[in-house]
């Protein structure tokens, strides 16, 4: 066993007998920010009227060696490069081009430290947690942008609607242990269809927002042990059938409830409720007089 370079190698053997091995022990440094996403969710809400939302929710852990001593915050202020080596504090993810309206949240609130840029490749979120994860360390946040509909939809010659999306996390260099990917339908939406080019588990519901009827359509897949290769080579492809006249069923009930409400109003300002000064006795007497 020798080592050259970055690399450790055996060998070479020879007159080994079969199935024969011996057990070798490699202690060495390594203070890479080990960030490991237990629980990720990812909604993509599609809607026809020209916008997809995307949220993501991450249940973020460290998933490095634990610390001995506990945390000092004097002592990581005073020596970041040495008490702070394997710990991060920043998350950069990677979002599409023209990703727009970007929040940055948790449980408490918004989180404002937070930097945004980008250009025609992509857009850019470079992201400050409220303080610095360490081995073993568990952070909650999500994340939310919009995209331009007409650059993930397209119609297939079938007649077709086709959403083309990326299956993984935004956040460059993180493991995903659980994934679930949400995809929310217009109402309306029938014959979908999921094609992966790996095994996902798969299920449908149904989602009930604002003026909905009978409920929006939602594509669940899920996904363990998603690593950053299955964002940069594969690509989810759903397909589903929508008749352009469910979009405008949300806007013929506003303009149904605005006309009753009208009705009302003009119901009420014609009709007396007022009681009569004079009793109907009082009113026949003053007759015959």
């Amino acid at each position: 066993m020798r080592l050259v370079e970055s690399e450790l190698r055996y060998g070479p053997f020879e007159e080994q007998p079969p199935f024969s091995y011996s057990p070798v022990v490699v202690h060495f440094e390594n203070n890479n920010s080990f960030a490991v996403a237990s629980n990720f969710v990812q909604e993509i809400e599609i809607y026809h009227w020209g916008n997809v939302q995307v949220t993501e929710q991450y249940t973020l852990i460290h998933g490095g060696a634990h610390l001995k001593n506990g945390f000092s915050r004097i002592d990581y202020q005073a020596k970041p490069s040495m008490s702070g080596a394997s710990s991060f504090k920043t998350l950069v993810a990677r979002l599409p081009p023209r990703a727009h309206s970007v929040y940055y949240r948790d449980e408490i609130g918004n989180i404002s430290t937070s930097h945004l840029w980008g250009d025609s490749q992509g857009t850019q979120l470079e992201m400050e947690l409220r303080f610095p994860m360490f081995g073993g360390w568990k952070i909650t946040f999500s994340i939310g942008y919009s995209l331009p509909l007409h650059d993930f939809l397209f119609e297939s010659d079938a007649g077709n609607n086709v959403l083309n999306i990326t299956f993984g996390s935004s956040i460059e260099e993180i493991v995903v242990e659980n994934q679930i990917v949400r995809v929310v339908l217009p109402q309306g939406s029938k014959d979908i269809s999921v094609k992966a080019p790996f095994p996902t588990k798969q299920s449908q519901e149904l989602k009930h927002s604002h003026l909905d009827i009978v409920g929006r359509p939602v594509v669940v897949l899920e996904k363990d042990n998603v690593v950053p290769e299955h964002k940069k080579y594969f690509k989810v492809y759903i397909y589903y059938k929508f008749n352009n006249i469910f979009l405008l069923g949300k806007a013929m009930m506003l303009i149904l409830g605005i006309f009753l409400l009208f009705l009302m109003c003009i119901l009420y300002m014609h009709t007396d409720l007022a009681l009569s000064k004079t009793s109907s006795w009082e009113e026949e007497t003053e007759g015959r007089k």
